[in-house]
C-alpha cells in the first residue's frame, strides 16, 4: 500500500474521530479517479480498497510491471551438456504476451549461430519451450538469450535475460556431406571429378574433411549400393553421364544419395560455321574468310578481302537504331556524308573478335581538319616481335585501328574499341594501355579512365577520340631475364624463349632447355599441335592405340592420336609410327607445314640453294617451300657454321633448330593472315 494511499486513510480516520464528518452511505457511493469497476459501473479511487469508500465492488490497480524471467531448465554455467539437448523450458513471471515470442525475442545461440528453434507457450502463458532439430556443437559454449518480451498488458522487458553453459563432446549422429567438385552441368571437355565427403552441410572446407567416411558411387545412373565402386581417386567423365553417390561415416551414419548429371557438346571451334555432333566435333564448314584444310578453318585469300569491293557503306539516313556491320571488312564513309555517321555504327570483326561501337552523328575529320571519306578497316592485329618490350611488361594484344590510307582520324565524340582476351591473358592482374611512337620508339601509358576490363566477358574495351597503335599490357616477367640457363650463348636463344613465351615448350628440366638434343617423333607431334593451338583429349579417354607401337597409356597417346585424325601424321607401313625414334628434318618440315594448311606450291619452281634437296623425293614440296620462305637453315656444324649448300633432309633435328623452324612458321602464318 502506497504513501498516499495510506495518508488518506489517516485522514479519514482522523476526520472521523476528531471533526466527525459523516462517511458517504453504500447507496451513495463515491469512488473517485474515475476507474469504472465492470459490475456496477462504478469508478475506483486509487486506494483499490473493497467497499472502502463506498463503492460496492472491488476494483483492481492498472498492471505496470514488466514480466520476468523466473527460472530456465538449465543452469547458469551449466558444462557438458549433451549435444543432443534440443528441449529449454522458460518460465516467467507472469503470462506473456504469445505474439511477442519469436525468433527476435526467444534466441539460441553458439557464438554467432543461431539455431533454428520452434515456440511452444501454455495455456497459462508462463512457461515456454523451446525446441530444435540441430544437434549443439560439441565443446562450445551456448546462450538462451529473452529479450523485449511482453506481457499480457503491454508491459515489456525492460533488460536482456541471458543462460550461458557449456557443452561436452559431440556425440555425431550426422551423415556426412559430399560435394562433387565440378558438379553435373553442361561441358564441352572432358572433366576430372572429386568427391569430398565434410562432417555436414555447414563445414565446406579442408579442415572439416570427414577423413574416415567412404564414398560409394556409379556412374551408369544405377542406385548405388555398398557394394558399388568406393571412390578413392578423381576420375575423368567425358560423356553424357549420370552420376549418383553417397557416404558412410565411422559412426554408420549414412548419407542420402546424391545425383549430378553431366552433359556434353562440342566446343567452340576456333573459325567454324558448323561443328559435327559430340564427341566428334568435326569442323564441317569455316566463318566467312577462312578455308577447311586438314580438319582446321585456316585463312582463305579470296577476292572477296578486297575492301573496295565487298566494304559496306555508312548509312546517310539519320536514325537512333543502331546498324550493326559484321561480314564486311571495310566501312566506307562517301563524300556525301561529310564526315558525319548519321546513325550509331557496331562494327564487328568476326574473324579476330574486335567490335568497335560509333555514336549517333558522330564526325571524322582528318589531321589537316577536313571531313574525312573513305575506308576504315577493322583493326589490324600486329606482333611482339616487330617492337622492343624488354621493359617489364607483356603485350597480350597489339592492335592498329587507322583508316587504309593510313592516315591520323580525329572522333567526335569518341568511338569504343573492344577487343577479347588473348589466350596468354591474366584475369588476376592489372591491364595497362600503351601507345607507341615509332620515331622515338617510346611508349606512353594510355588514360586508365579510358579504360575498362570486363572479367565476365573476357574483354578489354577502350575508349579514343583518334586513330592509333595500342598495346593492351600486363606486368610479366622482363624478356631480358635469362628463361634457360643452357641457352645464353646459343645462336637459338631467341626463338626458343619465344616458343617458351607461346607456352609451347618449357624445357627438359628447371633452368634447361638442351637446345642441342634431337627430337623425337611423338615430342615433335606434340609440339606441331601446339603451334596451330589443336587441343587434345587426356590421356584417360584414348580408348584405342592409333599405331600399334604406341602405347595406350603413353604420355604421347593423344597428341599421336589426334594428329592422325586430322591428316597431320600418316604413320609407316605395318601400322607404326615409331615415337620414340629420332624426326629428321624432312620429316619435322613436312608435319609442321601441313599441320599449317600452306599451299606449298605457291612457292614457286625449285629453289637452288642446297644439291641434297631433290625433287622426286616425297618431302620437297614442304622442304623447297620452307627453304624459300627462310624458315630453317642448311646444315648447322657443331661450331654453328652453316653449310650454305648442302641441308640435310635426313639429319636429326635439333630443338634448337626446331624452335627457329616453329617460330618462323607461326610468323609466316601470321603474315599470310594479314
Amino acid at each position: 500500500m502506497n504513501k498516499y494511499i495510506k495518508s488518506l486513510i489517516l485522514a479519514s480516520l482522523l476526520s472521523t474521530v476528531i471533526f466527525a464528518i459523516p462517511t458517504f452511505a453504500a447507496d451513495t457511493p463515491y469512488c473517485g479517479n474515475g476507474v469504472t469497476d465492470t459490475e456496477y459501473g462504478e469508478e475506483c479511487d486509487d486506494g483499490n480498497f473493497w467497499n472502502r469508500d463506498g463503492c460496492s465492488a472491488y476494483c483492481e490497480l492498472e498492471d505496470m510491471t514488466p514480466p520476468e524471467v523466473s527460472s530456465v531448465s538449465i543452469e547458469e554455467g551449466a558444462t557438458g551438456v549433451s549435444s543432443l539437448t534440443n528441449r529449454f523450458t522458460i518460465t516467467f513471471s507472469e503470462a506473456v504476451d504469445a505474439t511477442t515470442i519469436n525468433e527476435y525475442t526467444v534466441q539460441l545461440k553458439q557464438y554467432t549461430y543461431e539455431f533454428p528453434i520452434n515456440y511452444d507457450l501454455d495455456d497459462s502463458g508462463t512457461t515456454l519451450v523451446i525446441t530444435t532439430d540441430e544437434d549443439l556443437f560439441g565443446e562450445a559454449e551456448h546462450a538462451i538469450l529473452v529479450k523485449n518480451v511482453k506481457d499480457v498488458a503491454g508491459n515489456q522487458m525492460t533488460n536482456l535475460f541471458s543462460r550461458y553453459f557449456t557443452v561436452g563432446e559431440g556425440i555425431d549422429h550426422t551423415a556426412p556431406t559430399v560435394k562433387a567438385k565440378p558438379e553435373g552441368g553442361n561441358y564441352t571437355v572432358t572433366q576430372s571429378v572429386t568427391l569430398t565427403p565434410y562432417i555436414d552441410e555447414r563445414t565446406y572446407s579442408d579442415e572439416y574433411i570427414d577423413e574416415g567416411a567412404k564414398i560409394y558411387y556409379t556412374t551408369t545412373g544405377a542406385i548405388p549400393t555398398k557394394n558399388s565402386n568406393i571412390y578413392s581417386n578423381a576420375f575423368s567423365i567425358s560423356n553424357n553421364t549420370t552420376l549418383r553417390y553417397f557416404s558412410v561415416d565411422t559412426k554408420g551414419n549414412t548419407s542420402e544419395i546424391v545425383t549430378q548429371v553431366y552433359n556434353f557438346s562440342c566446343g567452340e571451334r576456333a573459325n567454324a560455321a558448323e561443328v559435327s555432333s559430340y564427341p566428334s566435333c568435326t569442323i564441317q564448314e569455316c566463318l566467312y574468310g577462312f578455308k577447311l584444310t586438314n580438319g582446321v578453318c585456316i585463312l582463305s585469300s579470296s577476292s572477296e578481302d578486297d575492301y573496295t569491293v565487298n566494304a559496306a557503306t555508312a548509312p546517310l539516313l539519320g536514325s537512333d537504331t543502331p546498324m550493326t556491320v559484321s561480314t564486311k571488312p571495310a566501312l566506307y564513309i562517301t563524300p556525301q556524308h561529310h564526315g558525319v555517321i548519321p546513325r550509331p555504327i557496331i562494327f564487328k570483326d568476326l574473324i579476330r573478335g574486335t567490335t568497335i561501337n560509333f555514336e549517333r552523328d558522330t564526325s571524322i575529320t582528318t589531321s589537316d581538319g577536313r571531313a574525312f571519306d573513305g575506308y576504315i578497316q577493322h583493326p589490324l592485329s600486329l606482333y611482339s616481335k616487330n617492337y622492343p618490350i624488354n621493359f617489364g611488361y607483356t603485350f597480350k594484344s597489339i592492335f592498329e585501328f587507322s583508316p587504309i590510307e593510313d592516315e591520323e582520324l580525329t572522333f567526335d565524340p569518341p568511338y569504343e574499341i573492344t577487343v577479347p582476351f588473348t589466350e596468354r591473358f591474366d584475369e588476376t592482374e592489372q591491364v595497362t594501355v600503351f601507345t607507341y611512337n615509332p620515331e622515338t620508339e617510346e611508349y606512353t601509358q594510355y588514360r586508365p579512365d579510358w579504360v575498362w576490363v570486363n572479367d565476365m566477358d573476357q574483354e578489354v574495351t577502350i575508349k579514343a577520340d583518334k586513330t592509333n597503335v595500342f598495346f593492351v599490357a600486363q606486368e610479366g616477367k622482363n624478356y631480358n631475364a635469362i628463361v634457360f640457363e643452357d641457352t645464353v650463348n646459343h645462336w637459338a636463344r631467341n626463338y626458343i624463349e619465344a616458343l617458351y613465351r607461346k607456352g609451347i615448350v618449357k624445357g627438359r628440366d628447371q633452368g634447361v632447355y638442351a637446345p642441342n638434343d634431337i627430337l623425337t617423333r611423338a615430342e615433335f607431334t606434340k609440339i606441331a599441335l601446339a603451334a596451330i593451338g589443336e587441343e587434345v583429349d587426356p590421356y584417360e579417354n584414348v580408348e584405342s592405340a592409333p599405331f600399334k607401337d604406341v602405347a595406350l597409356y603413353a604420355w604421347y597417346v593423344p597428341y599421336i592420336k589426334r594428329a592422325k585424325e586430322i591428316g597431320l601424321i600418316n604413320g609407316y607401313p605395318h601400322g607404326e609410327f615409331k615415337p620414340d625414334q629420332a624426326i629428321n628434318k624432312a620429316e619435322a618440315i613436312a608435319v609442321l607445314m601441313r599441320a599449317f594448311g600452306f599451299d606449298l606450291y605457291s612457292a614457286g619452281g625449285r629453289d637452288d640453294s642446297y644439291t641434297d634437296v631433290l625433287t622426286d623425293q616425297w618431302y620437297f614440296p614442304a622442304v623447297n617451300f620452307a627453304i624459300k620462305n627462310k624458315l630453317i637453315d642448311g646444315i648447322r656444324l657443331p661450331n654453328d657454321t652453316i653449310m650454305y649448300d648442302s641441308f640435310g633432309p635426313a639429319r636429326d633435328i635439333t630443338r634448337g633448330e626446331m624452335a627457329k623452324l616453329a617460330i618462323k612458321t607461326m610468323e609466316l602464318a601470321e603474315e599470310l593472315e594479314d
